[in-house]
This record gives structure tokens, C-alpha cells and sequence, in this order.
């Protein structure tokens, strides 16, 4: 499958007088809004950051808690393998108490959940993913054969390394440059670790074009960046060639994108469909109730108006960034071969989505279930600050 081009739009954004920054991924032949993320200018993501943290205590079969600096991290127990000790209170036990090692933050906080992060230490860029411990080079299952064969003698010393779909656009020695730079960048981040006997900061990834180009699942939906459009002139050269500066003092940027209206769209309750029926979507802290209402749709038959209604329902749900469990009520359906077709159409949807997103089915009661995974606070929760605000974080699903 080609891939499809899409521009980037990241500026700045005002909201009931708090700042904040938004960055907006649109198709490039329609201008179609893919996906939207909001960033408040005054918190600041520790996602990518690598600390020398001490283990406060571990669950068997669980996970491990830590501290660091701000706060505490807590680390799966499918990502606990190979870690790297600055300290150790036992040579006999791994993950005793107060044993120092290096951890990296995967996710901010959400809500109430403490981050999360992992013990393996990777950097990754819009060409390749290095991770340590390691020591293979892989490639990106879409990239093409001639792609691979010309980067056969690509080298990476005690760590392994992902060639991504990226890397095809630049010559050999250029992507091999660029992987050197980032092995001595990560060799000096676990020799700048066996220095401390406290928990502290070790790394922290202040590459804004890295973090803007693994906001967003490019990859996963065969996208392809092609320029970032900003009316700040400092970002727009902190950008290198994928930057744009726009400027134009008639028309701003999120005007001409229509960006606040979006906004104001995605905060709103209800949705209107085409046919003339609505969802009205109600966000609470145990999960999210969306009702499909037929409004002023008489005269469509229920099935249409719920077929339509699933389409906007998933998109709505991945502007929004909806997550965990939501439950979504229908007009009522007359045979189960239509409820199939409803789910059908939303396992269709749910399958390109980044976030891992499951169709559970119809209930006794009619009731749809589904469930999305939570990886960053929903548009809501970042612009109302009923709940954490939103902060830079990977969702690489690349």
C-alpha cells in the first residue's frame, strides 16, 4: 500500500485564558483532520525521560514501583527484563528494596495512575528506534527489498536497532551518521548513570521534531509527513526541513484550518449526522455513555441511522481520544444480523485505530460495550482541567 501524505499544523492556542499548543495531522489531498492532540504549555511530559531510580517495592507478577525525583514510576512485570543496576543491595536477589537502577517513562500520569515506564533505554527518531539491551538490526516489516538490501551493512554496537519506513528517503551514510550520534548519545546515558547514588534526571529528550513525529501513528495508517505548518518562527527552525512558517496577518493559522470551530465541536456533547439523527456523548470518571437518538430522522429506518452513526461514532472517539470502557446505546435493532453488521463496521474502524481498541458486542439489554485503551487524557480532560492535563507522550505505533 502507498503511502498517503499528510501535513502537520502546530501552533499556539488559547482557551478560556490558559495557553496551550495544538498539533493537528491532516490528509493532504482533502485536508481531511486525522487526528488532533493538545498540549498545556505548563506542563511539561517526562515521557522519553530516563531516570537512576530506587525500587520502592515489587508485585510478583505485577510489576515494579519506583521512585524518582517527582514522584513514583511504576514498571510492568512483562517490561522488568534486563535491568540495569547502579546500585545493588543483594548480588543473590534481583528487585530488592532500595536497589538503584535506570528507568525510562513510557506514559505520563493519567488521572490517577502514577507513569509508567520500562527498563530497557531506547531513542527513537523518524528513522530508527535503537533500544539496550541489544544487539540485532531489524527493519521495518513495510519496508521494501531494494530498501533493505542498500542498508545492509548498517551498524549498531551492543544495542539493537529498527530501521524504519522513513529511513528509505536518506542515503546509507547518512542514516548510518545519524545512528552513531545517537549510540554515543545513549552510551553517555548509562555512563552519566553509574555516577549517582540517588534518584535523579539522567536524560531528557528535548528533540521537538522527534516528539511531534511520534505523537501520532503515522506508520501503523500508512501516512506520510511531508512539511509542519507553525506561525512561530523559533519552533519553525527547531523543525530543520520539515518546518513551515506561515504568516499571514489576515487569516491565522488555526482559522484557516478551521481549528477552533474543531475545537468547539469536540467539546460539544452532541453530533449531528447528516441523516438527521444525533449522538449525544457523556464522559464520566468509570467510563464514557454514548446514545444514538433518531432526532430528526423520522422518517430513516433505525438500522440507517445506527450504521451512520457507528462511522461518526469511531471517529469521534479517535479525535476525542476516548478511552477505557465505553458503552454505546443504539435505536433499537430489529434482528441480530443487524447488530452483526453494526459490530462488523466498528471491528472494521477499530482495526486501523493506534490504540488498542476492542468491540465486545451487544449486551442482554441492547447496550453495546467496547473498550479503548488509555495512553493520554482525552481533548476534555486536557482543555477543561476537570482531570490531568494533557502532555507530549509517545504513542509510537510504528
Amino acid at each position: 500500500m502507498n503511502d498517503t501524505g499528510c501535513f502537520l499544523v502546530y501552533d499556539h492556542y488559547e482557551l478560556n485564558n490558559k495557553r496551550f499548543m495544538v498539533l493537528a495531522c491532516f490528509r493532504q489531498d482533502d485536508r481531511k483532520l486525522l487526528y488532533i492532540r493538545y498540549f498545556a504549555t505548563e506542563e511539561k511530559s517526562v515521557a522519553g525521560n530516563v531516570y537512576v531510580a530506587r525500587i520502592e517495592k515489587r508485585v510478583q507478577n505485577v510489576g515494579v514501583f519506583l521512585t524518582i525525583p517527582d514522584g513514583h514510576v511504576f514498571v510492568r512485570d512483562k517490561d522488568c527484563r534486563n535491568p540495569f543496576y547502579v546500585k545493588k543491595q543483594s548480588f543473590k536477589k534481583n528487585f530488592s528494596v532500595g536497589d538503584l537502577i535506570l528507568v525510562q517513562i513510557e506514559k505520563d500520569a493519567i488521572k490517577t495512575k502514577e507513569p509508567e515506564g520500562k527498563l530497557s533505554i531506547s531513542i527513537k527518531t523518524p528513522y530508527f528506534i535503537m533500544e539496550k539491551p541489544g544487539n540485532e538490526v531489524s527493519f521495518s516489516k513495510r519496508l521494501q527489498a531494494k530498501t533493505k538490501e542498500k542498508f545492509s551493512d548498517i551498524k549498531c554496537r551492543d544495542k539493537s536497532l529498527l530501521i524504519r519506513t522513513a529511513a528509505a528517503g536518506i542515503e546509507p551514510d547518512e542514516l548510518q551518521k545519524r545512528i552513531d550520534s545517537s549510540s554515543a548519545e545513549m552510551d553517555e546515558i548509562f555512563s552519566n548513570g553509574k555516577n549517582h547514588t540517588e534518584p535523579t534526571l539522567v536524560w531528557q529528550d528535548d528533540d521537538l521534531l522527534n516528539r511531534l513525529l511520534s505523537a501520532f501513528p503515522f506508520a501503523r495508517n500508512h501516512l506520510k509527513v511531508t512539511r509542519i505548518r507553525t506561525s512561530d518562527r523559533n519552533i519553525c527552525d527547531s523543525l530543520g526541513e520539515y518546518g513551515e512558517l506561515y504568516n499571514d496577518d489576515g487569516l491565522s493559522l488555526l482559522d484557516l484550518y478551521r481549528i477552533r470551530t474543531i475545537t468547539d465541536n469536540l467539546l460539544k456533547k452532541t453530533v449531528w449526522l447528516k441523516s438527521g439523527g444525533n449522538i449525544v456523548i457523556e464522559q464520566t470518571e468509570a467510563l464514557t455513555v454514548i446514545d444514538v437518538n433518531s432526532a430528526k430522522s423520522k422518517r430513516c429506518q433505525p438500522f440507517t441511522v445506527n450504521k451512520e452513526a457507528a462511522t461518526t461514532i469511531m471517529e469521534e472517539i479517535r479525535l476525542r481520544n476516548l478511552s477505557g470502557i465505553i458503552v454505546i446505546d443504539f435505536m433499537k435493532m430489529h434482528s441480530d444480523d443487524e447488530k452483526d453488521a453494526i459490530c462488523s463496521l466498528m471491528r472494521a474502524y477499530a482495526d486501523r485505530d493506534f490504540a488498542r481498541t476492542s468491540i465486545e458486542g451487544f449486551t442482554r439489554l441492547g447496550l453495546l460495550e467496547m473498550t479503548r485503551e488509555k495512553l493520554f487524557p482525552s481533548v476534555n480532560q486536557t482543555l477543561t482541567g476537570h482531570l490531568n492535563y494533557g502532555t507530549i507522550s509517545s504513542v509510537d505505533a510504528q
